[in-house]
């Protein structure tokens, strides 16, 4: 026996037409049931005006939509949309026909045809219900027509009669408007039922439907024939399909023209305005007129003349002001991205991409005008054309400027390019507005260049700005000195034969770029990290000129062998015409003997003389016997009048920071130095500020960064105050050709990596409290002078004060000799080296107090710890560097900052301990590189020492703070800039 068939009942969401007892026809959303073998559906559940949320959630998206819209015009909403009475029974007690019909029809019939809309292209049931039984048959159902009716309109005019009867056409056959159940269900847009259809009726409203629901034609008084055609006929004609007799009806083509006119809309904002016209007659996007057309009477013969409208060619325009970057919400006011009202540079832009794309929009068809603006613009866009000659080591530029018919040199644009002035006063009183990328393309070029006979003068150096303004295509030159920006593509030279050791790839390719550089009368700064051989780079390639100097010499006097009685004046002449064969190299004093031992190790053929010490030389014609004298920055100064009587043929500066203030008398010194070429050396071009940047790039390239008040006003402040990346970009381009940075990670890969930890350490209970103490006394001080004094004049109390807590922070005795206690730093670290020690290492401990350094000789040797020490007053320093060196018993060096920061190479030494923090980073980063250099065969350990709760906390935190500038520029290693007494008053928070 087969089980029973159990079928579930159905359910389902529809919309119901249905009667208000005050709206009339109105949409309602229900819950429909049918049971099992039913045709017919029970209304199961109302879904307003309190719909069941639970219901609500197994809805689709379209139904919710669907079932919001009705409750919208409920009467609760109703009520709180459109009276002030007290309750809803108030509201429709008293409701009057005039509000119905003006807010309240309009409002539901615009909601019921959203929700029609639903109903038709989501498939959404919708049912009849004719009177208020609960259930709803198959013949209930309502369907919607896709394809909208047409009205068409038809007046018969004879002698004597005149009438007008509508006629709506739906697939192409009438409908019959006189059937029983006809009914408007919207005004706007018209939607009728008729029967089981509704319908959406095209371009007409209810209200002309409705007097043709009672009778087929409307008779027209024979006294307001002519006022009827003249108005309302020729209204229909407009926007209607018309058929009739007693008229006739020309269809013609009007003359049409698109307008874009530039001007301010009422609120000030600029827009460029868009305006069609058909003969005389002027129209916006979307005006509903359909057609053009006039009405004439000619003795009782009627004649309606019509053009009809070009949507297409209306659109077109839309479409081209789109593609020309101009949008618009209302077809109307075209604007630009961005537009804000009464905003200058809106109207720019607004000029300049209606300028830019002229030529399209004229070629579309568009009349482009400038209408109510404070003056009268050219829309003639500004174009420029530039040429260029290479002479000596200028490039000599001839820029003309094209305005429709003006030709305007380029340099009479200077002053509105470097103030930022687009408006330029043309000579027949109009202003053209100058293209915005000019300011940035050009700016340069106005900055460093140079104008006569309104020509532009760039010297060789600024070819980047130069490759901005011409394509490389148009500038060989430009083209070729790219390749210092990409020095791999450079042509690597040999290595000269009298080196006494094998370059590295990378120091080929720097001793290549160097070379360059001088080839083409540019001076550079080789900026690579301690350690990779900026010496051995740079003696390269002074041996390589010297022997090259050399073959020239030999080949000149084998030519001039030959040449019976000549032999002395060719030789005579040849060697004025040589190039200076000495050569100066600026170090610091404890450098001078260290360049030296690399002279004499690495290119032992150049004669080398150390000018330093009081037994020095001070006959300039001394120098001419050497190719590399070796001087102190100290020495060079004293003796400038000395040095300033020869012409070298390099200056190299080592350590070139040294220069790095403009107003110093060793900058003016070395400012003074004649030579054919120049070179700085450094690991660290920027120290505190970018002014160390252009000082030494001055050296190299003068004029590069033009002057110091310019470079800090254009680039220094925009930079360092205000992180302005457009200037950074700007400055790195410049510089980015005469600077060579590699650091060590990216060129020696068997060099070992570097670990490195901070290491906190607590202060002991007596010492922080001592600290505490002294803390507060040093603040109230510092509060005082500045009261009494002010901020500047403070400056010096408070770099004492936090001189003084950094000693309390290492350890109290280095403030108070009579102290006993402990301190948590000297013993964190005394505990660090004895398990290092064990270990079978060795240690660089650096300090910047010399004071803390001698805190642990005596604890060291009660320990039998071997060590030795480097300070300022060590006399036998290249002895004391030995020792470390080569005794393997000496297991730790104690050197002070300032007297191991240059010179030193101690592979030897594979953990560094850094035991107090300073403003300037890179003090410690040379203190680590003086174990992490080349050669270097184990991991590199560093241990930073900081004081828990102390200022060296702070001093730490102002470190990475700060720790940008350089890099952004030449990927150094230390950007702090001058720290500020508010930056030191900071640290006392």
């Amino acid at each position: 026996m087969q089980p029973p068939v159990t079928r579930e009942r159905e359910r389902l969401f529809a919309l119901i037409l249905t009667q208000h007892r005050r709206w009339g026809s109105v949409l309602m959303p229900y819950m429909l049931e049918r049971m099992p073998g039913r045709e017919y559906y029970s209304l199961n559940e109302a879904l307003s005006p309190f719909p069941n949320s639970v219901i609500l959630s197994g809805l689709d998206n379209e139904e919710r939509e669907a079932v919001r819209l009705v409750n919208e015009y409920s009467d609760r909403n109703l009520h709180k949309l459109f009276s002030k009475h007290r309750n809803v029974k108030e509201f429709m007690e008293n409701v009057t026909d005039r509000d119905f019909e003006e807010l309240i029809k309009p409002f539901i019939e615009s909601r019921i045809c959203q929700c029609l809309k639903i109903a038709l292209h989501e498939g959404v049931p919708l049912f009849h219900q004719r009177t208020k039984i609960t259930s709803l048959h198959p013949e209930d159902s309502l369907t919607i027509n896709r394809a909208e009716a047409q009205p068409v309109f038809r007046f018969n005019r004879s002698p004597g009669s005149t009438s007008y009867s509508l006629v709506i056409e739906s697939d192409g056959r009438p409908v019959n408007l006189r059937h029983p159940s006809v009914e408007i269900l919207s005004n706007k847009p018209c939607v009728i039922r008729i029967d089981h259809v509704i319908r959406f009726v095209a371009d007409i409203e209810g209200t002309k439907i409705k007097p043709f629901l009672a009778r087929d034609r409307i008779m027209i008084p024979e006294a307001a024939v002519e006022k009827y055609f003249s108005t309302f006929v020729l209204q229909v004609i407009n926007n209607h399909q018309v058929t009739g007799t007693g008229f006739t009806l020309k269809d013609a083509v009007a003359e049409k023209k698109a307008f874009l006119t530039i001007e301010r809309t009422v609120t000030g904002m600029p827009a460029a305005i868009l305006r069609f016209r058909y003969d005389k007659l002027e129209v916006w996007l979307h005006d509903e007129m359909q057609h053009f057309t006039s009405f004439r009477n000619d003795g009782g013969q009627f004649t309606f003349l019509r053009k009809e409208r070009d949507h297409a060619w209306e659109k077109g325009c839309v479409a081209v002001l789109d593609e020309a970057g101009l949008f618009s919400e209302d077809g109307i006011h075209f604007v630009t991205a961005g537009t804000r009202e009464e905003d200058e540079d809106s109207l720019y832009d607004l000029i300049e991409t209606v300028s830019y794309n002229r030529k399209r929009l004229e070629g579309a068809g568009l009349i482009i005008r400038t209408g109510s603006l404070d003056r009268k613009y050219s829309l003639d866009r500004p174009e420029i054309s530039i040429s260029h000659q290479v002479i000596n080591d200028w490039f000599d530029l001839k820029a003309i400027v094209t305005i429709g018919a003006f030709s305007i040199p380029f340099t009479r644009f200077r002053r509105h390019i470097l103030e930022g002035k687009r408006e330029y006063l043309l000579p027949d009183g109009t202003v053209a507005l100058l293209p915005e990328e000019w300011f940035a393309r050009y700016r340069g070029l106005f900055e460093l260049g140079r104008e006569r006979d309104e020509k532009m003068m760039l010297h060789k150096q600024h070819f980047g700005i130069l490759s901005e303004v011409v394509s490389g295509e148009e500038c060989d030159t430009c083209a070729r000195l790219e390749n210092l920006v990409m020095p791999d593509k450079l042509r690597l030279l040999p290595a000269p034969r009298g080196l006494r050791t094998e370059l590295r790839p990378y120091q080929q390719e720097g001793f290549s770029w160097l070379h360059f550089l001088q080839s083409n009368n540019l001076g550079g700064c080789l900026a690579d990290d301690m350690g990779l051989g900026k010496t051995l780079q740079t003696l390269a390639l002074l041996l390589w000129n010297r022997e090259q100097m050399q073959a020239r010499r030999d080949a000149a006097r084998a030519r001039d062998a030959v040449r019976e009685n000549r032999d002395e004046q060719q030789l005579s002449l040849f060697s004025r015409n040589m190039p200076p064969a000495t050569s100066l190299i600026i170090v610091p004093a404890s450098l001078c003997h260290n360049w030296h031992n690399e002279i004499e190790r690495f290119t032992p053929s150049l004669r080398t003389l150390i000018h330093y010490g009081p037994a020095r030389h001070r006959s300039a014609s001394y120098f001419t016997a050497y190719d590399i004298i070796i001087s102190s920055y100290h020495t060079v100064r004293q003796d400038i009048e000395i040095f300033t009587q020869l012409n070298f043929f390099y200056v190299v500066l080592d350590e070139s920071q040294h220069i790095k203030n403009p107003s110093s008398h060793l900058y003016r010194s070395v400012m003074r130095l004649r030579a054919d070429n120049r070179l700085v050396l450094t690991g660290t071009p920027v120290e505190n500020s970018l002014t160390d940047l252009w000082t030494q790039l001055n050296f190299v390239n003068p004029g590069l960064l033009g002057t110091l008040a310019f470079f800090r006003r254009e680039f220094a402040r925009p930079i360092e105050r205000n992180n302005e990346e457009a200037k950074e970009n700007r400055l790195r381009k410049i510089i980015q050709p005469f600077i060579m940075r590699r650091t060590k990670e990216m060129v020696v890969r068997e060099l070992p990596p570097v670990t490195e930890q901070v290491v906190y350490c607590d202060m002991a209970d007596e010492q922080a409290v001592i600290y505490e103490r002294e803390k507060s006394a040093v603040r109230n001080t510092i509060l005082e002078n500045i009261e009494s004094l002010g901020i500047e004049k403070s400056a010096i109390v408070v770099l004492q004060g936090l001189m003084r807590l950094r000693q309390l922070a290492n350890h109290p005795v280095m403030t108070d000799d009579s102290y006993t206690g402990e301190s948590g730093k000297f013993d964190t670290v005394t505990h660090n080296i004895e398990s290092v020690i064990s270990e079978g290492h060795r240690i660089l401990i650096f300090s910047s107090f010399v004071k803390h350094l001698e805190l642990f000789p005596a604890w060291l040797e009660r320990r039998g710890i071997g060590y030795t020490m480097l300070t300022g007053s060590t006399r036998e320093r290249g002895k004391v560097i030995g020792t470390f060196r080569n005794d393997p018993g000496i297991k730790v060096f104690l050197i002070s900052l300032k007297a191991g920061g240059v010179g030193l190479n101690l592979t030897e030494a594979d953990y560094v301990f850094i035991l107090d923090p300073w403003w300037n980073p890179a003090s410690e980063i040379q203190a680590l590189s003086r174990a992490h250099r080349i050669g270097q065969e184990k991991r590199v350990f560093v241990h930073r020492y900081i004081s828990g709760n102390t200022i060296e906390e702070k001093i730490q935190r102002l470190q990475e703070k700060k720790t940008k500038l350089a890099g952004t520029f030449v990927d150094a290693n230390n950007p702090l800039g001058d720290l500020g007494v508010n930056e030191m008053l900071e640290i006392l928070n």
